[in-house]
């Protein structure tokens, strides 16, 4: 699979170790918030999905988390990606992959993340996958 990304996107991420050196992480209380909402926080084990993961910047505060949970981190952007991979995380499995493109099975994870994209998903691709991997 190779995903069709933006050109700005591509060489504006390019370096993403600077990237993910100097982007700002996520509040504790707007994560906790979330995952109360998604009615994963305190579920051990759950299985959530980090769509446009980055270089995992949100992946890395769920997988530090006392849930253990289990995360399906998918990015399309190779270089982006190759920075996540790099951070070695636990129980995270990182993929290739966009919004209507991702090696999933329906009911396969129990929660969706969408941290923060830009470029790689569009609001009617966020409704498929109520009907695809959830």
């Amino acid at each position: 699979m190779s995903p069709n990304i933006p050109s700005v996107a591509t060489t504006g991420f390019a370096n993403a170790t600077l990237y993910d050196a100097h982007r700002p992480s996520y509040p504790p209380s707007a994560i906790e918030s979330l995952l109360t909402n998604l009615h994963v926080s305190g579920l051990k084990g759950a299985c959530l999905l980090d769509l446009g993961a980055g270089t995992g910047k949100f992946t890395e505060l769920l997988a530090e988390r006392d849930e253990e949970f289990d995360i399906v981190a998918v990015e399309p952007h190779e270089g982006m990606r190759a920075e996540l991979e790099r951070k070695g995380l636990s129980r995270v499995r990182v993929l290739e992959g966009t919004a209507s493109g991702m090696p999933l099975e329906t009911g396969e994870v129990d929660g969706v993340v969408v941290a923060q994209v830009g470029f790689f998903v569009h609001c009617d691709l966020l409704l498929y996958l109520e009907d695809t991997v959830l």
